[in-house]
């Protein structure tokens, strides 16, 4: 086998493409494959598929995978027609899609390495500049796109997300249905998230039954703006409100903790981390320790019982039962 024939298996050429030349360039570290697709060979339009004339030929060159330490590129004279539909169009090579100047072997190779590396590491690494793996990045989401229903979720989650060590923010909106990424915009104030909502029509939005978030003003305002009833759809996540409680018990520890050592008390002393400690993750023995600070009357155990108790709320599946708890939450805050 010659190295013709080599590289056309390796690039699955078939009828009417063959390799007409492969030239080692050992100065550049790189080797050249010539593409060729036989004469009188029939060409289709490549939009409605319909057998047409040939117009002219253009030269194109796309990067492959490499050959051992040599990058390998291939060139060659696509042919384009003239559709008597569509004017005039180049006709698709099987080794790539259209418009990129990679293979579809070498777009493959990089997306797997994005799954393990960021952009700037993949473009050192393949030898590409950081446009060129970004380029083909983007390409890959949208034929994941094309591929998924286009038909939005009715349950959404929205999120920011930072990236490089500039901090700079994106944000995401999945859907809680299918775990796909629904949209991605660029920082994180309202009019990113402005732009996901101006993209649905108005049944879209209608039909949105629940949006999970952080407590962003931003988000919440871009919500409801867009979302029908937004203010029962929105659906704070357990993790931020957890931290908000937990912030709100510190602050009460802090205040009875002064006041108590004022009088000479050092009830408090030493037991922030009490307070703050999920209870599932209290051994048996700290948890027994912890009963006598739980059971007192100071304001602090009843900041945390409060925690504790919205806590629960997300085990709730009937929505006037949550409201019950939350309100008797309330009522006990309020009497004491």
């Amino acid at each position: 086998m010659n190295d013709k024939e080599l590289y056309g298996q390796i690039l699955g050429l078939s009828h009417p493409w063959y390799v007409s030349d492969v030239t080692l360039r050992l100065g550049k570290g790189s080797v050249k494959i010539y593409v060729s697709i036989e004469e009188g060979a029939q060409l289709c339009c490549p939009v409605c598929g319909q057998v047409s004339p040939g117009y002219d030929k253009r030269t194109r060159k796309w990067r492959h995978l490499d050959t051992c330490q040599f990058k390998t590129l291939i060139e060659a004279e696509v042919p384009r027609v003239e559709c008597p539909d569509h004017g005039v169009h180049q006709i698709k090579v099987p080794w790539a899609e259209s418009g990129s100047r990679f293979t579809a072997l070498m777009e493959s190779l990089v997306i797997s390495w994005l799954k393990e590396a960021s952009i700037s590491a993949v473009s050192k690494h393949l030898d590409m500049t950081w446009v060129e793996v970004d380029t083909i990045m983007k390409r890959a989401v949208e034929r994941g796109l094309q591929r998924r229903n286009r038909e939005p979720s009715r349950n959404l989650s929205v999120d920011e997300t930072s990236f490089q060590k500039r901090h700079e923010y994106v944000t995401v909106v999945m859907s809680q249905d299918s775990g796909n990424v629904e949209y991605v915009g660029d920082g994180r104030g309202q009019e990113s998230l402005d732009a996901c909502y101006s993209g649905l029509t108005r049944e879209q939005l209608e039909s949105i039954e629940s949006v999970s978030m952080d407590m962003w003003p931003a988000y919440i305002k871009s919500t409801r703006e867009y979302v029908p009833d937004a203010d029962f759809k929105i659906a704070f996540d357990k993790f931020h409100v957890a931290m908000h409680f937990g912030d709100a018990v510190n602050r009460v520890r802090r205040e009875e903790h002064k006041k108590l050592m004022s009088v000479g008390r050092d009830d408090l002393k030493n037991t922030r981390f009490l307070w703050l400690m999920n209870p599932e993750n209290m051994s048996n023995e700290r948890w027994y320790d912890f009963k006598s600070l739980r059971d007192s009357s100071l304001k602090t155990s009843l900041a945390w019982a409060i925690k504790e108790t919205a806590m629960g709320l997300w085990n709730y599946k009937s929505r006037s039962w949550a409201i019950k708890a939350w309100t008797s939450l309330n009522k006990l805050g309020n009497e004491k």
